[in-house]
């Protein structure tokens, strides 16, 4: 069954058409909306935010760095889905606060409890503030609390700058450190993948913290790390080009199906290696490497994946697709939204360039996923 019943899209960013926009869709019969918009807007938080409380439509979303639209890359505009369903959406707020895993647990189970049909739902979408420091803990406690044998897709919102602001939306406004949990009325297919491949090691994590390396092999990580590279390639450091050349060697974790979990190292402080997720320590992980045909060929079998599981008509198709890889492939990313739109089933084709991707791991379990594509329909 078709659930959308309007979608727009522009390239403007004023927040005046996208005010005009919200009008309309909500004229449009649609019972929820899914909100999208690029963070080169700069939309005027207060008066964004008092729109976003006066809708009387369920609505939900964020802000992203970019957007896609069919085959298109969105560098500034919005997107605006509506459905024919009031979808369920809980927000889990405050996040950062909760320390650790049982006050986790409590506040996902509280949240849960206010809520009865819970359940009865198997089927979700996720939108985070990206710069949650604690975001893998919330989503492992998730997992737990919803009793397993659930489907994900989520990404983070948030811009390319790092820098912390409210990025996700609901009905009660304009979010920082947040998560929304929406429920989907029909079956989710997945399909996920990433096109890296060992380049060196494995070397040993001796020092970590979170999302911080700092010692690979019992040296500093930052050194093992530019040493490795430019004793095997042509790039060479020079204090201010960290993020040009990293963003071509991710870390990967190998798991006992040697089944590769991507961490981008994004940014660098005291000879630590900053990345964006989580990396244990005493694990082992490897530099990777890949080039453009291989990323664009592992998005044409994320969406074989995603499109080819079901036997029931897709209504819409969304994608998160790591800002990293458009990064990466500059002007050949559209070869990789070409690549995808033709394998869709459905015109309803749309996505965000995401801070870290949420999808289910081949075991079944959610994973924070870096530099990767997760592309969903139903």
């Amino acid at each position: 069954m078709n659930t959308i019943l309007f979608t727009w899209h522009t390239h403007s960013d004023t927040l005046s058409d996208f005010k005009h926009a919200l009008t309309i869709a909500q004229n449009s019969g649609a019972k929820s909306l899914l909100l999208l918009t690029c963070s080169q807007n700069h939309y005027p938080e207060e008066e964004l935010s008092s729109l976003l409380r006066a809708c009387p439509l369920t609505i939900f979303g964020g802000i992203y760095p970019m957007l896609t639209w069919k085959n298109t890359l969105i560098k500034q505009g919005a997107l605006i889905i509506g459905f024919k369903e009031a979808f369920d959406v809980t927000l889990f707020s405050q996040l950062h606060q909760v320390t650790n895993e049982d006050k986790l647990e409590d506040l996902i189970t509280n949240t849960l409890e206010q809520k009865n049909n819970y359940c009865a739902h198997d089927d979700f979408l996720m939108f985070y503030d990206s710069r949650i420091n604690n975001i893998e803990d919330f989503i492992d406690c998730l997992f737990e609390c919803l009793d397993h044998g659930i489907n994900i897709a989520g990404g983070g919102a948030g811009s390319l700058d790092f820098i912390q602001r409210p990025c996700i939306y609901s009905n009660q406004g304009l979010h920082s450190n947040v998560a929304l949990l929406v429920t989907l009325p029909s079956k989710l297919n997945i399909g996920v993948a990433h096109g890296w491949k060992i380049f060196q090691g494995p070397f040993l994590v001796s020092d970590a913290h979170g999302q911080t390396v700092q010692g690979l092999n019992y040296q500093p990580a930052l050194d093992v790390y530019c040493q490795a590279i430019e004793s095997a390639s042509e790039f060479r450091f020079n204090g201010s080009n960290f993020f040009d050349i990293a963003k071509n060697f991710p870390l990967g974790i190998e798991d006992i199906n040697n089944n590769l979990l991507v961490r981008d190292p994004i940014a660098t402080h005291n000879n630590h290696l900053q990345c964006a997720g989580n990396i244990p320590i005493n694990s082992m992980v490897y530099l990777l490497e890949s080039n453009s045909e291989a990323l664009i060929s592992s998005a044409e079998q994320a969406a074989i994946t995603a499109f080819t599981a079901t036997t029931k008509i897709t209504s819409a198709a969304m994608i998160f697709d790591c800002i990293s890889r458009e990064l990466y492939l500059a002007d050949k990313f559209e070869h990789e939204l070409d690549t995808i739109a033709k394998h869709c089933p459905t015109p309803v084709l749309f996505g965000v360039l995401s801070l870290g991707e949420v999808a289910n791991s081949p075991n079944g379990a959610i994973a924070l996923l870096n530099k990767s594509i997760v592309i969903s329909s139903w």
